[in-house]
């Protein structure tokens, strides 16, 4: 075998089999190394992308399929809401009902043996979705009375609250005592969507 230094790039064909082979090996590793850094660096960036993009769209997948199993009970909640809402709607008067409550309320307080000195509305008082509608009483009776007048006041099948006591006593005679009370009740409109 002759020296590597002998060897001319003019006249490789002439040369012997092994030089020959470490060339073209050698050529062939960097048309590789060119090959791969051109053709398949760009493909593994765009494969490590679609592999993060599958991850992302199995997770949506995942989301949508629990929201999908979670269909029906969101529909049963719907519907329990919306009973809801209806049975809280009937129980809220309407405009021409409010003359018949007032009515209502004043024969309860009959009925429970209390005398009404001052029975008014005061002005609405409008809030986000519903109207309060307070209602201003003055009245006299025992404390038995008044107690079950706010307890058939809870009965009413409208809404009802009761607030802003102020509780007096007017007479006492031994052991009976004649209250005064002074009393806000508030029923409730909704607000129509105007």
């Amino acid at each position: 075998m002759s020296d590597w230094h002998d060897l001319d790039l003019d006249e490789i064909t002439d040369w012997p089999i092994i030089p020959q082979s470490v060339v073209v090996l050698f050529l062939a590793l960097i048309v590789a190394a060119v090959g791969y850094w051109y053709w398949l660096t760009p493909l593994q960036h765009e494969l490590v992308s679609l592999k993060q993009q599958e991850v992302e769209l199995r997770a949506k997948l995942i989301n949508r399929a629990a929201q999908v199993a979670e269909l029906p009970t969101l529909k049963k909640q719907i519907e329990e809401l919306e009973q809801r809402y209806h049975t809280v709607i009937n129980q809220l008067p309407v405009e021409k009902e409010l003359a018949s409550l007032l009515s209502g309320i004043n024969d309860i307080g009959i009925r429970n043996g209390l005398e009404f000195q001052r029975i008014q509305w005061a002005p609405r008082i409008e809030q986000q979705w519903y109207y309060e509608l307070p209602l201003n009483m003055q009245l006299t009776g025992s404390y038995e009375q008044i107690g079950q007048f706010a307890a058939s006041i809870a009965k009413l099948s409208r809404i009802v609250t009761l607030k802003d006591f102020d509780l007096k006593v007017v007479e006492q005679k031994g052991q009976q005592e004649t209250l005064s009370l002074k009393v806000s009740a508030s029923t409730y409109r909704f607000k129509a969507s105007e």
